[in-house]
């Protein structure tokens, strides 16, 4: 086999399917495809309009169906997802003894089965575990009441939302038992099996310990980002001199991100910016959709910072928006491992980031950004006023946060990791893994 792996990346989906999970699923596959190996990703079918199969810049995509609304739209309830379990088995089969090696870029339905036709013909298996989840506080909260944060507001009705009884899970592990007949005996099957684990960050890996599984088949590979093309361009960042600075915001408008929180945060920081340093014009800027668009529209206007906040939607230029920003924050009420904090780190940004999973393994608070807790739109004001006010410590962790980017999240580094995985799996050693996993220094 030599040097040259044949890695099939099993995907719940991916492009043009945009998310946290899909991002770091495409960035893998094209960067294996670089360094001269062969990929095929099997993912879901999610639009008819979509081709069956395809070659996507050297990338192998084969797209699984199922049942699909009048729409054209895949079906995904607990009902929809088993045609297609079965239709991913029989692709699998199909394609076995084309892969060396299976990465499976979430906890779903698609893993259980991946995970059984690998063992099936011994093929090595890792799985990626996405997200961290809600703490068991938050959950509880949600349970009680879901509700988006009203801080000063008086008026509340416009601030509830309804969710669905998988959220108050949050995380890919723990939903499964809510989103597919058999969760509980699916994650009993996973816990027993011979696939391997990839954390991406500490809380994730205190999860999944938590949730029974082995510490010792788990790998600390964190998220990725292509530093080449996510890096910043000299004179685009405003000057100092200047008095308009605007912080950016990426995340999708879902109650998850937090961005109701940073709403209030940025009123009680404009009341404060206007005894501080009243000759600064801040500006946000909010890149993402979501189901929660009218209620933060709804907040915004009942705070009346409209003025200075604008939403952009989804967009298509997001790196040029980074580099041309003063700063970046990104409220999250949990996470995984936020490509977005990191996509702004390299363009050389000072953020802002709620403590969650991934956002604190990335930040050291004061070195490289700035540290607050989550739900907390007092604190988030307070290091608001600070970025937006502070010129030397706004630049300072702007350079100190490229710096942390380029040594420990280079997409290239990262990927290489993953490879050295794989290559540990394919030459069974009595505890060649386990000294790898010590050796990350994540563990």
């Amino acid at each position: 086999m030599g040097n040259h792996l044949r890695i099939c990346i099993v995907s719940y989906r991916f492009a043009p399917v945009v998310g946290g999970a899909e991002k770091r699923a495409e960035k893998l596959a094209r960067q294996l495809v670089a360094f001269g190996h062969e990929v095929t990703v099997v993912t879901l079918h999610t639009q008819r309009t979509l081709p069956h199969a395809e070659r996507l810049d050297g990338i192998q995509v084969i797209r699984i169906g199922g049942i699909y609304r009048r729409d054209g739209t895949l079906r995904l309830g607990k009902f929809g997802r088993l045609p297609s379990d079965l239709l991913l088995l029989l692709t699998l089969l199909r394609l076995r003894g084309s892969y060396d090696v299976m990465h499976i870029c979430q906890f779903s339905t698609f893993a259980v089965v991946a995970t059984l036709v690998a063992q099936l013909f011994h093929t090595p298996v890792v799985i990626s575990s996405q997200s961290a989840g809600p703490s068991t506080e938050q959950s509880q909260r949600l349970r009680q009441k879901p509700m988006l944060l009203a801080d000063t507001l008086e008026e509340t009705d416009e601030l509830r939302i309804v969710f669905n009884e998988w959220a108050f899970a949050g995380s890919d592990v723990s939903n499964m038992p809510y989103v597919a007949f058999g969760g509980e005996l699916m994650l009993r099957f996973l816990r027993h099996s011979q696939a391997y684990y990839q954390v991406l960050s500490t809380r994730c890996r205190t999860l999944l310990i938590e949730q029974g599984f082995s510490p010792e088949r788990m790998v600390f590979i964190p998220g990725s980002v292509d530093t080449d093309k996510f890096a910043p361009i000299p004179g685009a960042r405003p000057s100092s001199d200047s008095s308009e600075r605007l912080i950016i915001c990426v995340a999708r408008l879902e109650y998850s991100k937090g961005v109701d929180v940073l709403l209030h945060a940025w009123k009680r920081m404009l009341l404060a910016l206007a005894q501080q340093a009243p000759q600064l014009k801040p500006r946000l800027s909010i890149v993402g959709g979501g189901e929660l668009v009218p209620q933060m529209l709804w907040i915004a206007t009942s705070l009346d910072i409209l003025s200075s906040v604008e939403f952009l939607g989804t967009r298509n230029d997001v790196l040029a928006l980074l580099q041309n920003s003063w700063g970046f924050v990104f409220p999250s009420r949990w996470e995984g491992m936020p490509n977005a904090l990191l996509e702004a780190m390299a363009c050389g940004l000072p953020c802002i980031a709620s403590r969650v999973s991934g956002s604190e393994d990335i930040i050291t608070s004061e070195v490289d950004g700035l540290l607050v807790p989550a739900e907390d739109p007092v604190a988030l004001a307070d290091a608001l006023c600070r970025l937006l006010c502070d010129d030397g410590l706004a630049q300072r962790l702007g350079e100190q946060a490229r710096t942390t980017v380029l040594q420990k999240y280079q997409l290239s580094h990262v990927v290489a990791q993953c490879l050295d995985l794989y290559q540990r799996l394919l030459v069974p050693c009595d505890g060649t893994l386990q000294h790898a996993t010590e050796s990350r220094g994540g563990e």
